[in-house]
């Protein structure tokens, strides 16, 4: 079991989490948009001066790895390469999508369901991804531009009953649909440090860690759109 600190910078929040063995232990979480590099050591030097450890008792990083902000990515991850290059600590990659679908499993234990992760992307886009009951992959993370019919052949596709959907752009999603009796829109709206803990516990635990020299966060890019050319 390990004391692990986690990071997540990918959205308009930014947390930081102590966990222990794999559930959050100690939180500080701010959602101002703009403070991400001002407030992210702040919250690392709280989390352990309320934890009383010094970083010598941390077994590892873990970073939220998107996709998400780009400059809020640069700022996460630049951190958790400082940290675990001075300290000749392992850095964790959590994949922000999957750390909220497992989240919103905690609260409906249900099989037969899908869960689905979207990330605000501005406009009506976001970021997706569909994992099933067991947080195993059913979609790999892109990106797409909503509308009513969004996800609902996933009910024939993967012959479910259900679908979950967590994140901050869900709300979004929500306004085009209505209500769907097959549909529930998780509480689980922003992502947070807190979120992480099991999913970087099981990779301390199979010893999945990054390259630091090579490790990059996962921004998904958009598609480029060529603007017609004036006639």
């Amino acid at each position: 079991m390990a004391i692990i600190l986690n990071l997540e910078t990918t959205s308009k929040s930014c947390s930081v989490c102590l966990s222990k063995n794999g559930w959050p232990w100690i939180v500080r979480e701010d959602h101002n948009p703009n403070g991400h590099a001002e407030l992210i050591t702040q919250f690392i030097q709280s989390v352990l001066d309320t934890a009383n450890i010094g970083w010598e008792e941390v077994d590892a990083i873990a970073i939220s790895k998107g996709p998400g902000s780009y400059t809020g990515l640069r700022i996460g991850t630049s951190t958790a390469k400082g940290i675990c290059y001075a300290l000749n600590k392992p850095l964790l990659a959590v994949d922000t999508l999957q750390s909220l679908a497992w989240v919103s499993q905690q609260h409906y234990k249900v099989e037969k369901s899908a869960f689905i992760s979207l990330i605000d992307a501005r406009r009506m886009d976001v970021y997706a991804a569909v994992f099933n009951s067991k947080n195993q992959t059913v979609q790999e993370p892109y990106f797409c531009t909503v509308n009513e019919n969004s996800f609902l052949d996933l009910l024939e596709k993967m012959d479910i009953e259900h679908l979950y959907i967590s994140g901050d752009g869900a709300a979004k999603y929500s306004t085009l649909i209505g209500d769907n009796p097959k549909v529930t829109f998780s509480p689980i709206q922003q992502v947070s440090a807190r979120h992480l803990p099991y999913l970087a516990e099981q990779l301390f635990q199979e010893k999945v860690f990054e390259d630091l020299a090579y490790f990059e966060p996962f921004y998904l890019k958009t598609p480029h759109i060529t603007k017609p050319k004036k006639k």
